[in-house]
C-alpha cells in the first residue's frame, strides 16, 4: 500500500502512479491510500484499473489525527497489507497503532529531497528508526543527509528515482534554429526550492544575445506558493521579458512538451534527485542543471550535460550560450545519454529494486 496525503501534480506523485502501475505488471495487489482531499482526478485516471485505491477525503489543515490513525489502521487490517510504503514525509507519523493493531506490517520510507529528514525533531527521528523496517534514499546525496540526521544507516537502501521509460520514446517535433531556440522546465512552481526565478534572470542576459529566445514554464502551484508565482509573472512583464517567457501551469502530456522544446534547464537551489532532468535526457535533449549532488549523480562530471553554481544566472546564462553554439554536439552524443537513461532508470528495473525491499533485502 502506497500512503501519501495529497496526489497532485508533484513529481513524488507521478513517480508513485507510474510504480502503482509497474507493481500491477509485476502481479503484486496494490492499494493507494490517499488523506487529503488535495487530489488530481486525472492523475488518478493514469492508474491502472486493477489499482485499489482509497480516498479518505481529509480536509487540508482539518487536523482529524485520531481518526486518521484509526481508519488508516482499519483498512491495513481488513486488505491484510504486507507493506506500506510511505512517499509523504510525515506519513509515518499516521502509523503510529502499528505496533498495537498491525505488528506484522513492514513500513518502509521514502526520502524525496536533501535536507528533509534534518527538519524533524530527533525523538521523531528515534521513533521511525523503530516503525519503519526500510529508508529508501532516492539518491547517494539523500542517503548521506539521512543518515546524518540520525537515520539507521542499517536500514538505507538507495533506490534512485526512475520513469516510465515507454511515455519517452518519441522524437522531438523541433528543427532546431539557434536564433529561436526553445528552453524548458518542468517544475512545481516554487522559486525559492525550484529556482524558476534563477532561469527568468538568465533570460534577461539571454536575449540581449537572441532577442527571439524563448522559455516555457510547465508546472502547477499550490496555495503557498501562489504570491511567489505572482511575483515571478510580474518580474516577467516588468524586464519586458512578456514574449520570450511563457508560463504553462500545470502540463499533463510531459513527453508532448518535451518534444516541442530544444534544451532542458533544472535550475533548482536544493534538489535530491531530479525525476524532469532524466525525463528531458531519456528524450535526447540536452540539459543543463545546478550543480548539487543530486543531479550530478545523473549528469556526471559534465559527460552528459551542464553543471552550473546554484543560484548564478551569470553562469546559467554563459551555459545556455555555449548549448546553443554546440548544439550539434550535443544531439551526436545523445544517443549514448539516452542509453544511459535507459540502463540506470527503469521503471521497471526500481520496482524490482523495490520488491527486494519489500520482501527483507538490500
Amino acid at each position: 500500500m502506497y500512503l501519501l496525503f495529497s496526489f497532485t501534480v508533484g513529481g513524488a506523485e507521478k513517480l508513485v502512479a507510474d510504480l502503482c502501475n509497474e507493481m500491477i505488471v509485476q502481479n503484486q495487489d496494490v492499494y493507494l491510500y490517499i488523506v487529503n482531499d488535495f487530489y488530481s482526478e486525472n492523475l488518478l485516471n493514469t492508474l491502472n484499473k486493477k489499482v485499489h485505491i482509497e480516498l479518505q477525503k481529509r480536509k487540508v489543515g482539518s487536523g482529524e489525527k485520531i481518526i486518521t490513525l484509526l481508519r488508516i489502521a482499519e483498512y491495513i487490517k481488513k486488505h491484510k497489507i504486507d507493506v506500506v510504503h510511505c512517499n509523504s514525509l510525515d506519513a509515518p507519523d499516521l502509523l503510529l497503532l502499528k505496533p498495537i493493531l498491525y505488528r506484522q506490517t513492514k513500513i518502509v520510507h521514502t526520502i524525496h529531497d536533501v535536507g528533509q529528514y534534518g527538519s524533524i525533531p530527533k525523538w521523531k527521528v528515534a521513533f521511525r528508526n523503530g516503525l519503519c523496517d526500510s529508508f529508501v534514499a532516492i539518491s547517494n546525496s539523500v542517503k548521506v543527509d539521512l543518515i546524518e540526521a540520525g537515520a539507521s544507516s542499517q536500514k538505507v537502501n538507495i533506490v534512485y528515482n526512475a520513469i516510465d521509460l515507454k511515455k519517452f520514446q518519441n522524437p522531438q517535433k523541433r528543427v532546431f534554429d539557434k536564433d529561436h531556440a526553445v528552453i524548458g522546465n518542468v517544475a512545481r512552481m516554487m522559486p525559492e526550492k525550484k529556482g524558476q526565478d534563477i532561469l527568468v534572470a538568465a533570460m534577461m542576459r539571454l536575449k540581449k544575445e537572441y532577442p527571439t529566445v524563448e522559455c516555457k514554464f510547465a508546472g502547477g502551484y499550490d496555495a503557498q506558493h501562489e504570491m511567489a508565482y505572482d511575483e515571478l509573472k510580474d518580474e516577467v512583464m516588468k524586464e519586458g521579458l512578456s514574449n520570450n517567457i511563457r508560463f504553462l501551469g500545470n502540463v499533463e502530456n510531459i513527453p508532448d512538451f518535451l518534444e516541442n522544446i530544444d534544451i532542458f534547464v533544472l535550475p533548482s537551489r536544493y534538489e535530491g534527485f531530479g525525476i524532469s532532468l532524466i525525463e528531458a535526457m531519456s528524450m535526447g535533449i540536452p540539459c543543463i542543471a545546478s550543480d548539487l549532488d543530486g543531479p550530478a549523480e545523473i549528469i556526471g562530471n559534465n559527460e552528459r550535460g551542464e553543471l552550473f553554481q546554484v543560484g548564478n544566472a551569470d553562469e546559467l546564462a554563459t551555459k545556455i550560450k555555449y548549448v546553443i553554439r554546440h548544439y550539434i554536439e550535443y544531439k551526436e552524443k545523445q544517443s549514448k545519454i539516452k542509453n544511459y537513461i535507459c540502463e540506470n532508470f527503469d521503471i521497471c528495473e526500481m520496482s524490482r529494486k523495490l520488491l527486494k525491499i519489500y520482501a527483507g533485502g538490500k
